[in-house]
């Protein structure tokens, strides 16, 4: 009896064993599919970017938005398209959401010096306008000569014009921020 019982433990315990063992041919299938779906994800990415930057070429932003957030339903973080957003929304006149866009691609890399460069130039933008409603708002007896001071500064640096050492650079505007 005791041999049975033995006999019966060990068959169920092999019989579970097999059950267990990984299927080969599930696993290669399920990579397969897997590498498909990539395949698949890229060529819609590449599609819907292509589209997106021949509308932007020609000027017809409103459709190159919309291929371009197309891809970020597929790719929500993809700092290109992030990045490509922000000149969009910029070139609309949507100075807020352009922001938005270049900060996410910054988060998305850091190192994106012309996303840093783009929101710096909108939050100087966005700035002039503010010190031009402070000097509107102002009791008329207030100096406002700092504050001219950095407009011109800001304005300049809007216009792009050439910044050369004998005049006000960006260390100078900089510090007449921090003042």
């Amino acid at each position: 009896m005791a041999r049975i019982a033995a006999v019966v433990m060990m068959m169920v315990v092999f019989s579970g064993c097999a059950f267990n063992e990984p299927n080969l041919d599930d696993y290669y299938e399920k990579q397969a599919s897997e590498q498909a779906d990539k395949q698949q994800l890229i060529l819609k990415l590449r599609q819907h970017y292509e589209a997106s930057e021949n509308f932007y070429k020609a000027g017809d932003y409103v459709k190159a938005e919309s291929e371009c957030l197309a891809m970020l339903e597929l790719k929500p973080e993809e700092e290109v398209v992030l990045y490509r957003l922000g000149t969009i929304m910029f070139k609309l006149g949507r100075y807020d959401e352009s922001a938005a866009y270049f900060e996410r691609a910054i988060r998305v890399n850091p190192k994106n010096g012309k996303a840093q460069y783009n929101l710096a130039s909108i939050r100087l933008m966005q700035a002039d306008n503010h010190f031009k409603y402070y000097a509107a708002m102002v009791d008329k007896d207030t100096d406002l000569s700092k504050v001219s001071d950095l407009m011109a500064a800001i304005d300049k640096f809007n216009r792009k014009q050439v910044i050369s050492s004998d005049s006000e650079s960006l260390d100078k505007l900089a510090g007449a921020l921090r003042k």
